[in-house]
């Protein structure tokens, strides 16, 4: 309801400003651009759909600037000086989520996210950058390898099958930025492999931490949890509900699971 109805098209900042925009721009109806197309002189556009179901809106030369997150708004302030060129219109700017002390920035924000924290240092994390997040953020967060970085591998006990997987897994989520440790319940006799997977797919770690007795005494959660809780990493990010679960547990500490797309 805060978002203004009479607008001719939306304009979404890449990258992830495009998401929210995309969203905004089905649900009125209205063609959507990004910036640069825009200032290129591109026509924005509607697609097919819009073709079959004809908007009745009128004509209003306000267009709506939608940005997924607003902190400082130095981007968003940035924003605004490359638009002032187009003096005709009437510019709205939005974010989807106010984190930071930037509201200066823009006219209107769906969610006020500081009422959650006791900060506005503190780190925002969201569905699509939590695996893409600044350096500081992802120095401390320990990920998985199975279901995470890679789909879960075949039984281990067809040792030919299992070792051909996990030679050629095909990617899954990928970070880009360098993360603070990577653990897997593989044995430890697999850590060549382990590595050279890892290099290929450009994922940059500080550790590898890989499970050693074959004999299997020990829980993946429990061997998980326990490293998790002992060692300073804020973050874990695992594949199965029921064991993202049992670490948060054990660690007293934030799981991000994959399967659901919940924090524990």
């Amino acid at each position: 309801w805060k978002i203004p109805r009479d607008i001719d098209f939306i304009i979404g900042i890449p990258r992830s400003g495009m998401i929210g925009a995309s969203l905004i721009s089905s649900y009125l109806n209205v063609p959507l651009t990004d910036i640069q197309s825009f200032l290129a002189g591109l026509e924005p556009c509607g697609g097919l759909r819009l073709n079959y179901f004809k908007s009745t809106h009128k004509q209003t030369g306000r267009v709506l600037v939608v940005d997924d997150t607003i902190s400082s708004g130095r981007a968003m302030t940035e924003v605004r000086k490359n638009l002032s060129v187009k003096k005709n219109i009437n510019f709205v700017f939005m974010c989807v989520y106010l984190e930071g002390w930037g509201e200066k920035a823009v006219d209107l924000w769906l969610e006020d996210v500081r009422q959650y924290t006791d900060s506005f240092k503190r780190i925002v994390i969201y569905e699509w950058n939590i695996f893409q997040h600044h350096a500081n953020f992802m120095k401390k967060c320990l990920y998985d390898i199975d279901g995470v970085l890679c789909p879960d591998p075949p039984d281990e006990r067809n040792e030919n099958e299992y070792l051909n997987y996990i030679s050629n897994a095909p990617p899954l989520f990928i970070p880009r930025t360098p993360v603070g440790g990577i653990i897997t319940y593989r044995f430890e006799k697999n850590r060549k492999v382990t590595e050279d997977w890892l290099k290929r797919q450009g994922v940059q770690y500080k550790e590898l931490i890989m499970y050693e007795d074959e004999k299997r005494e020990i829980s993946p959660y429990r061997f998980k949890g326990e490293y998790y809780r002992i060692n300073r990493y804020n973050l874990f990010v695992e594949s199965n509900d029921r064991q993202a679960r049992r670490i948060a547990e054990i660690s007293g500490k934030p799981v991000y699971c994959v399967e659901t797309n919940r924090v524990y």
